[in-house]
């Protein structure tokens, strides 16, 4: 959405992430608005040495060995480029490691069968999967292809990245509009699907937001953002129902308007029933008279 509202023009915008996984992007595609990854800057990734490279972690472990080699040497050439480039590839690489794991999840638990060869008892489906990208991820054209999908979301704007707790940023920012998007209540949470990656980029395995819990503590995130004059929350029915989530908004603002979408969840992650029921929620809330 951050990006989106850079796109437009908007005269200033400002995105805040307690993880460093998402402040790798916002620093990346955000607060850079001209450099961009060069076909050197991305083969020269092939040529970083191996050599002190720690490989160390349990991100490494769940890859074969060519591409945790790989992803250990170019990771420790990516801390000598000058910023931004250094974030540009550095999301280079994220997107890389991930697309190695089915729904690029890193907590897949059969990903050490295919590090050792194990394939009995990895479904045939998720097993393609793996020994498509195992092939893919080693020739640099597969690097190159997402270099210039990341080189495509880099444009002028303003924009800048915060890294803090949402409830500590939002009482202290000067902002017009407020869009808030919190892991949804009632789902697998961000911590547990990328623990294993967020170790790899230095973060320590915390408790699981209170957001993704079956009470999420919506009522001090809409209490935070009480003097900014427009607010759009986005959330799922997994915890509200609509008429819930819009009686919470109305009890801070005067709701506008509730846009309810139809979704789906990835097929093998969710049953025909629960992907009928599933709905995004909009809710659009004013400050003020008028």
């Amino acid at each position: 959405m951050a990006l989106t509202a850079k796109a437009l023009g908007f005269g200033r915008v400002v995105a805040n992430d307690l993880a460093t996984r998402s402040v790798i992007v916002g620093r990346a595609l955000l607060e850079n608005s001209t450099a961009t990854l060069t076909p050197l800057d991305v083969l020269q990734l092939f040529q970083a040495s191996a050599a002190g490279c720690s490989r160390n972690g349990d991100l490494f472990e769940r890859l074969p060995a060519p591409l945790a080699e790989f992803l250990a040497s170019a990771w420790t050439h990516v801390q000598s480029c000058p910023p931004p480039k250094d974030d540009l590839a550095r999301l280079l690489l994220i997107r890389w490691v991930l697309s190695f794991f089915p729904m690029g999840l890193p907590s897949a638990t059969d990903s050490w069968r295919v590090r050792d060869r194990d394939f009995d008892h990895i479904s045939y489906r998720r097993l393609d999967h793996y020994l498509l990208r195992e092939k893919q991820l080693v020739h640099p054209r597969y690097l190159l292809r997402l270099a210039a999908k990341i080189n495509a979301a880099v444009f002028p704007g303003r924009a800048s990245v915060t890294r803090s707790d949402a409830l500590a940023f939002l009482p202290g920012i000067e902002a017009d509009i407020a869009y808030l998007d919190p892991p949804y209540g009632g789902t697998q949470s961000y911590e547990r699907a990328f623990r294993f990656l967020d170790e790899f980029l230095g973060d320590q395995h915390g408790e699981i937001s209170s957001f993704s819990s079956a009470r999420p503590p919506l009522d001090e995130l809409l209490a935070a953002c009480d003097h900014i004059p427009v607010l759009v929350l986005s959330m799922n029915n997994a915890v509200f129902t609509e008429q819930e989530l819009t009686a919470l908004v109305a009890r801070h603002r005067r709701v506008e308007r509730v846009i309810s979408m139809p979704y789906k969840h990835y097929g093998p992650l969710a049953s025909t029933r629960k992907n009928k029921a599933n709905r995004e929620m909009l809710v659009l809330g004013t400050k003020g008279s008028e």
